[in-house]
């Protein structure tokens, strides 16, 4: 570069030359091109005439007998060509599609091969050649080159092979290619329909034409994407062939679930979505490149590599910006302009890979169906009863989460976005893979509709509580149940259920416990803070013990999802919700008000550093009657537990303890502790005891004598008798049986 000078300064604009070409080529170059390919065109329609013998002329003549003698009978070929040469320089301003010039190149070559095979053909005779037949003089002088190259035989298979590989040439095929494709296509057929079609590159562009030596500084026109699927890692098995697996006799057979369609995008519609990408970031001034992708059920995610920007007023290669990634992630609207998108989500980056991830809906979503979840390697690899299937990510490989490890689930998501359809999926799939001696549902539902129809499930622990008031005695006895367990496994010095199970006898086993909450958003109104320290409990010390709760609101609002009860829920699934701030507080970030519904949801496992976009599992109505008429007709009543059988529902005691409490004094409960520790029941010392006045005192002994506790005033001044062993009733309330 030379040297300027130490006062020269940086130029400040494009130079003349700059200015000039690009007049050129904006400006007066397309007028030229178009006026040559007229020019051009006018003339091979004419020499095609003359040809034909439709017409004549003093110039004419002379003209085309040159061709003729020349050429021979190629010369229809050649002007041909050349027509076309004349329409790809007038269509080459009003279309981006036009005849490639190397693909003219390869034609007008392929015509002068053929010229020589029909020479060959017609026996290499100099007066047919004159005359203007067979390949004329230049055929005559290929075929003759070749004879005396090589022998008699071989000028005819040489020029055959030239042709062929020329015509290939100019359609953009290879032989190879095309050979292994087809023998593909007869040994794995199956194989063969699910992988992405081979691009077919134009000629002069390479297959590795993504993989770039340097970072490009800023292309001027859109390259035609020839794009490989991202591989995906967890291909241990084929899905297929895990259905041989043995399931238990007692289970239900896999058959009760319906198999899932396949379908993807076409591969030449993702070719031109990732060129329209490339195109639309160029024309925000961002350089990027795609490198692949990935088609999942929802979306398709675009592998984008940003690169580099030259610094302004530097003509040195070597300075060079790297394409921060908040740029890209700031045209999230922009791009789903450009690429005609209803919704569209940016990843940036994605983690533990070196790109950011565009993701754009499909023409049609594809159903997720629970079946291959479960027959998919993940779902074994887990090797655990409380395995949920919960969908497929932007790949299409199935993702299961095991809830024993959670060990509590969150749900989110706004009305009609697929979280009922989870819920239901997460019964079925508990279901399908325990028995009621192994694991007890308890299902509340305060929307009334979504759960009840699995009141006929043997699993379910008495039945689906919709009445908000019997659903705070639900969780009341489920901490109770807890302290229970807890005294058990206690005893038996086991630190969790699994090993508590294997220190007693069988007929001791304790069953494990998943709570279904439908709508926390109802609790939350009624009772927040009862609803609240509840669950915030049985989330922090209900794991050791097998029960573990599964929680849905179509309200992720803080009011709703509070601080204690996000930090106690690791584990969160998110559908499309409302805004952005809603979307952080179920997932502590933004993107799930991008989402497109229907299924389309964000999961963020315990131990992930961000969520994992996918589409959850579908589940209709028949599928769920299959498998509650099979439980109803395998599992007898005699099967089950008898202590559940005779008693139902083991809250219905706390329900009887409300009714009879009624709308007594709050500290009823702790005047009878009061009384039984201590013996005393005088007004005087329950006012000390419990730091009241004496008229309330006094109302409580009142209403101890109307419950029968407690017997009427005695003279002298002695204590009420206590008319019932107060030891023997806090037991019975306080231990419901299971």
């Amino acid at each position: 570069m030379a040297n300027r000078g130490p006062y020269a300064q940086p130029p400040s604009g494009p130079s003349r030359w700059q200015r000039l070409q690009a007049l050129l080529s904006g400006g007066l170059g397309g007028f030229a091109a178009e006026a040559a390919g007229l020019l051009v065109l006018a003339l091979a329609l004419l020499t095609l005439l003359g040809l034909s013998g439709a017409t004549s002329g003093a110039w004419l003549d002379p003209w085309v007998g040159l061709w003729r003698r020349w050429l021979g009978w190629g010369s229809w070929l050649v002007v041909a060509g050349l027509a076309l040469v004349g329409w790809s320089l007038l269509s080459r301003r009003r279309a981006t599609n036009s005849f490639p010039l190397a693909r003219l190149i390869a034609l007008e070559a392929a015509t002068f091969a053929a010229l020589g095979l029909l020479s060959l053909g017609y026996g290499q005779s100099l007066e047919v050649a004159e005359a203007g037949q067979a390949g004329g003089l230049i055929g005559w002088g290929l075929a003759e080159s070749l004879r005396l190259l090589f022998a008699s035989l071989l000028p005819n298979w040489l020029a055959l092979g030239l042709v062929w590989l020329l015509l290939l040439a100019l359609l953009g095929y290879s032989t190879l290619v095309m050979i292994s494709r087809r023998s593909a296509a007869r040994l794995h057929p199956a194989a063969h329909s699910i992988e992405p079609m081979l691009s077919v590159s134009p000629l002069g562009h390479d297959e590795t034409d993504f993989e770039m030596a340097e970072p490009p500084a800023r292309s001027s026109a859109p390259r035609p994407a020839s794009l490989r699927k991202i591989p995906q890692e967890q291909n241990a098995a084929p899905e297929a062939a895990l259905r041989s697996i043995a399931r238990a006799a007692e289970l239900p057979p896999l058959n009760l679930l319906m198999e899932e369609k396949g379908g993807r995008p076409d591969e030449r519609e993702i070719n031109k979505m990732a060129a329209k990408l490339e195109e639309a970031l160029r024309d925000f001034g961002i350089p990027a490149q795609v490198l692949s992708y990935q088609v999942g059920p929802t979306v398709t995610q675009f592998a984008v590599e940003p690169g580099y920007i030259q610094r302004p007023g530097e003509e040195d290669g070597e300075n060079r910006q790297k394409v921060r990634v908040a740029q890209i992630s700031a045209l999230q609207r922009d791009l789903a302009l450009a690429l005609s998108a209803q919704r569209l989500r940016i990843q940036a980056p994605v983690p533990g890979r070196p790109y950011v991830g565009i993701e754009v809906p499909n023409a049609s979503t594809a159903l997720v169906r629970l079946r291959p979840i479960l027959e998919s390697p993940a779902f074994h690899k887990l090797n655990s009863s409380l395995g949920l299937a919960l969908g497929r990510d932007v790949s299409g490989a199935p993702i299961a989460a095991d809830l024993a490890k959670m060990p509590h689930l969150l749900v989110a998501g706004t009305t009609g976005s697929g979280k009922s359809v989870l819920m239901a999926a997460i019964a079925i799939c508990l279901a399908m893979n325990n028995t009621p001696n192994d694991l007890r549902l308890v299902m509340l539902d305060p929307k009334r509709v979504e759960l009840v129809r699995f009141n006929q499930l043997p699993h379910i622990l008495g039945k689906v509580e919709t009445d908000l008031e019997r659903i705070g005695a639900v969780l009341r006895w489920l901490v109770s149940e807890m302290q229970r367990r807890y005294k058990l496994l206690e005893q038996k010095s086991a630190r969790d259920l699994a090993s508590f199970n294997q220190k007693v006898a069988q007929e001791q086993h304790l069953p494990r416990i998943v709570v279904l909450v439908d709508e926390l958003a109802d609790l939350m109104m009624s009772t927040a803070e009862h609803t609240e320290s509840t669950l915030v409990r049985l989330a922090q010390m209900a794991r050791a013990v097998g029960i573990h709760l599964v929680v849905a609101t179509q309200r992720p609002s803080t009011d709703v999802v509070t601080g204690l009860i996000k930090a106690n829920f690791p584990a969160r699934v998110s559908f499309a919700v409302a805004s952005s701030v809603d979307s952080r507080v179920i997932l502590d970030t933004t993107g799930a008000e991008a989402l497109l519904g229907r299924g389309d949801m964000l999961y963020l496992a315990p131990e992930a550093a961000a969520p994992l976009r996918s589409q959850g599992v579908m589940i209709n109505d028949k599928e769920i009657d299959a498998v509650i008429n099979y439980w109803k007709q395998a599992w007898a009543p005699a099967a089950a537990e008898p202590e559940l059988e005779a008693e139902g529902a083991p809250w219905e005691g706390l329900m009887q303890r409300d009714a009879l409490m009624g709308d007594k004094d709050e500290l009823i409960e702790q005047a009878m502790q009061v009384i039984r520790r201590t013996g005393k029941s005088s007004a005087s010392h329950l006012q000390r005891a419990l730091r009241i006045g004496y008229p309330r005192a006094a109302r409580l002994v009142d209403e101890l004598e109307e419950m029968g506790v407690l017997g009427p005033v005695q003279s002298g001044g002695k204590d009420r008798e206590v008319l019932i062993d107060l030891d023997n009733y806090e037991a019975n309330n306080d231990e419901d049986p299971e």
